[in-house]
């Protein structure tokens, strides 16, 4: 999808957390982290910032006069503000001897500044715009509806007739376990990935594969939170031959026919 603020939102994503992987390895150790391994992980952090920061600046920035300044100063300033309530913790003599609290407080803080996160670049806007797919370019493809779930946050529906297990590994493999996921196909398609379903409604907290009949559903749609995605063909297939995707009605009404066809059909798998 031609969307140079949605490559941009994307890439910011991927950045922040590689900014800070090295807290996140923390949070994830088995043995409870000493303070010399929190101060080596914030050192690491601080020294990335100023590449953070022209990041976002880039980001926040429409024209050389037009910048979404509370939005740049909000997003910019999130691992130094995680940064220092950290050290804080760190330097606090009766956390210091107690490093499994320590580290769950570590746990809150990431939850804490990544919520933040998703909320402040919600408030720039991404106009999405229609595009194209040229044929043989399924990577380049993949990469643009791939775009679209960089920041969803509540859930992802799939409405496809003839859906394909390549969707699990191309598009769910790293969603948040947290987002209602609703798969929604005929029986061609039931019998197609039924398999690999199995498996993801024991990984997802919300999730639900729906069969419904080939005569309530034709067109490919992908619902991301609020905003809904009309695709030619299915997202395995995008971009193998020419391709039309973009956005499509979003309105209250386009989201209660969608939610009819869901409605109306018969769960196959669900948590």
């Amino acid at each position: 999808m031609k969307n140079e603020k949605g490559n941009q939102r994307e890439r910011l994503v991927y950045e922040l957390g590689i900014l800070l992987q090295p807290l996140e390895d923390l949070a994830r150790a088995v043995v409870a982290p000493s303070p010399a391994r929190y101060r080596i992980a914030m050192a690491k952090v601080q020294a990335g910032d100023n590449a953070w920061r022209k990041t976002v600046q880039e980001f926040t920035t429409f024209a050389h006069d037009v910048v979404f300044n509370p939005e740049f100063q909000d997003i910019s300033h999130i691992p130094e503000r995680l940064r220092r309530v950290l050290t804080s913790q760190v330097n606090d003599p009766a956390l210091q001897d107690h490093p499994d609290q320590l580290q769950r407080e570590l746990t809150r803080l990431l939850s804490e500044a990544l919520a933040g996160f998703r909320a402040y670049i919600a408030r720039v806007p991404v106009d999405w715009e229609p595009v194209v797919f040229e044929a043989n370019t399924p990577f380049t493809s993949y990469l643009r509806i791939k775009e679209c779930l960089t920041v969803v946050e509540r859930r992802l529906h799939y409405f496809d007739r003839y859906l394909k297990p390549d969707f699990f590994e191309l598009f769910l493999g790293s969603l948040d376990t947290t987002v209602s996921v609703r798969l929604v196909t005929t029986s061609s398609g039931v019998k197609a990935i039924s398999a690999v379903s199995n498996l993801a409604r024991q990984q997802w907290s919300d999730y639900q594969l729906i069969e419904v009949a080939s005569s309530d559903m034709h067109d490919r749609n992908l619902r991301v939170d609020d905003q809904v995605f009309s695709l030619g063909t299915g997202v395995d297939r995008a971009g193998m031959a020419l391709t039309n995707f973009g956005p499509a009605d979003s309105s209250v009404e386009a989201h209660a026919e969608l939610d009819l066809v869901i409605a109306s059909g018969r769960v196959v798998h669900q948590t």
